[in-house]
């Protein structure tokens, strides 16, 4: 349940390959009239490279790599402004949505793919190629991967990689 497993690392390797790719793109890229960007630092890779490494432990705890994950995008929001984004962070927020469906049950479910929605609200907030605009779209193709995974995980029957919202006592 808590192993990281060979497709984990391709999947945290190919989101963080295609975040640095967009990211170096936005820096090294001749101004576009068309798009606005407020930043051209090279700190922006590291910090995008933040947002989409936390999948790899997605069979730990979703819940830290949601945390971790919008507080790194929260991060390079603040700091690097309007930017392209959207190119990594909608397939990531996809990935976490399928992620939320496939590896946990019940109220963390949900919870998880209402945390994919929020992913792509940072992402949009200031994307200057997409825009918050396509959210609703967005946001369904979210709930489609949540729901595949969700699908997928009832389908196999409950197994030991499914991660058990903490039961309470009180």
């Amino acid at each position: 349940m808590n192993t990281v497993r060979k497709g984990d690392v391709v999947l945290a390797a190919s989101l963080t390959a295609l975040g640095v790719v967009l990211m170096v793109a936005d820096i090294i890229s001749d101004p576009d009239p068309g798009l606005r960007m407020d930043s051209r630092s090279w700190l922006m890779v590291p910090v995008f490279a933040a947002a989409t490494l936390p999948i790899l432990w997605r069979r730990r705890n979703m819940l830290v790599v949601y945390a971790v994950t919008l507080a790194a995008l929260g991060i390079h929001v603040l700091a690097f402004g309007w930017t392209v984004r959207c190119g990594a962070g909608l397939p990531l927020s996809f990935a976490l949505a399928y992620a939320s469906g496939k590896l946990t049950k019940g109220w963390m479910s949900v919870l998880g793919l209402a945390a994919a929605v929020a992913v792509q609200a940072i992402v949009l907030v200031r994307d200057s190629a997409a825009g918050l605009g396509i959210i609703g779209v967005t946001a369904l193709m979210a709930a489609v991967a949540w729901g595949i995974g969700a699908g997928l995980r009832k389908r196999s029957g409950t197994r030991a990689d499914v991660i058990e919202p903490a039961k309470s006592y009180a």
